[in-house]
């Protein structure tokens, strides 16, 4: 929550802390208004969307429960923003 960057990236990252076992409901309802905050505020001309596994319900390395459709609907909610987003997997 309090990682908002550093140097000449100071206040470029937004951080947003989730109980564990979050799920797609609770996540959405989170997620939605803040990127629309985002996009408000910064004005990107591009988005590099990074949808990594981890917050899956199951995920051995995560703690979150959301599934692929809820993964899936905040894809389209970025992509109906209508800016150019690149869209890369995640973790390794």
């Amino acid at each position: 929550m309090y990682e908002i960057g550093s140097e000449t990236g100071r206040y470029f990252s937004v951080n947003v802390p989730f109980r564990e076992g979050i799920d797609d409901t609770s996540y959405l309802q989170v997620f939605k208004p803040v990127i629309n905050s985002v996009m408000d505020y910064y004005r990107p001309t591009a988005i590099v969307l990074q949808c990594g596994a981890d917050s899956l319900a199951n995920d051995r390395l995560g703690c979150f429960s959301l599934s692929t459709k809820g993964h899936g609907e905040c894809v389209r909610f970025v992509r109906d923003l209508n800016v150019p987003v690149l869209t890369v997997g995640g973790g390794g």
